[in-house]
């Protein structure tokens, strides 16, 4: 009997021992699974990140204008006058020179504008029918230097020079009025794709709707949709250029006082397309979206 009991003591030891084992295998192998699919996750997810890297770090950069390659040829010049030296404003007879490829220079400074930041050229009616212009460069934002080209009435004009705290200023200045001899939108046409283009406008009187307007600059008329302007009658022009040629923009004031703005990125393509008619806005346009 003592036998007996002890055989089955043993046997239900073996079992329970076997149990035991199983359950560790299975545990080690449930972990063991589990562990292998957080390391698959996780490689998922840095795979998924570093494709996102690389399609961003495969994006090309943005477009940039070369305009100084037209501007260069019309700024181009010295420019001499009675100037005040800055900053103790003692008067000289001076000559600021600038040359095509951009760089300026004057009294010992040099500044190099071929990669100005911004650039904003007017050209404007005058009482007597002729025209005015107005041509400021600047290199950045701060105090790193600015260019000013001003023509003014009798074939007289004005040019300043700064950089950081020094600077010339200069009146009775020749040849300034050649800036404004041509109308700035035919200096620059060849920066900027004229061919009719398709935008996406807002709907003046449901502004939850879109209509896909063509837009297209033919010679001296720029048509919108079904309306024609003719821009050789434009009272102002300006033309201006950010970060350094990526973006560009014309702006035209009519006799109607209706205000066009036609904003480009640096390839000449429509990116903007603004027309006000006083406080109200009878365009407000942006590129249409594919898909």
């Amino acid at each position: 009997m003592i036998r007996r009991t002890a055989l089955l003591s043993a046997l239900m030891l073996s079992l329970l021992l076997a149990a035991c084992s199983k359950d560790k295998d299975e545990s080690a192998d449930a972990d063991e699974t589990q562990a292998q699919a957080q390391a698959q996750a996780q490689a998922q997810a840095e795979g998924g990140e570093q494709a996102e890297t690389d399609i961003q770090a495969e994006e090309p950069p943005p477009p940039k204008a070369d305009y100084w390659k037209v501007v260069g040829p019309l700024v181009a010049g010295d420019y001499s006058g009675a100037c005040m030296r800055k900053p103790d404003m003692r008067k000289m007879d001076a000559t600021i020179t600038v040359g095509a490829d951009g760089k300026a220079s004057s009294s010992g400074m040099e500044l190099d504008f071929r990669e100005a930041r911004k650039v904003m050229l007017t050209r404007q009616r005058q009482k007597d029918g002729g025209y005015g212009a107005m041509f400021m460069f600047s290199v950045d934002e701060g105090k790193g230097g600015d260019l000013l080209l001003q023509s003014a009435e009798g074939g007289k004009g004005s040019a300043i020079i700064n950089r950081d705290d020094i600077g010339l200023m200069c009146s009775e200045v020749g040849g300034i009025d050649k800036l404004s001899a041509r109308p700035l939108r035919a200096v620059f046409s060849g920066l900027l794709d004229a061919k009719r283009q398709t935008v996406s406008c807002l709907d003046n009187k449901n502004l939850l709707v879109r209509r896909d307007t063509d837009v297209e600059i033919d010679g001296d008329v720029l048509q919108i949709g079904g309306t024609k302007f003719d821009i050789a009658g434009a009272e102002t022009e300006m033309f201006t250029f950010d970060d350094a040629g990526r973006t560009m923009a014309l702006s035209l004031l009519m006799p109607d006082k209706q205000t066009i703005a036609l904003g480009y990125d640096g390839a000449g393509k429509l990116t903007s397309v603004t027309v006000l008619n006083e406080l109200e806005r009878s365009y407000s346009c942006e590129p249409k979206r594919e898909g």
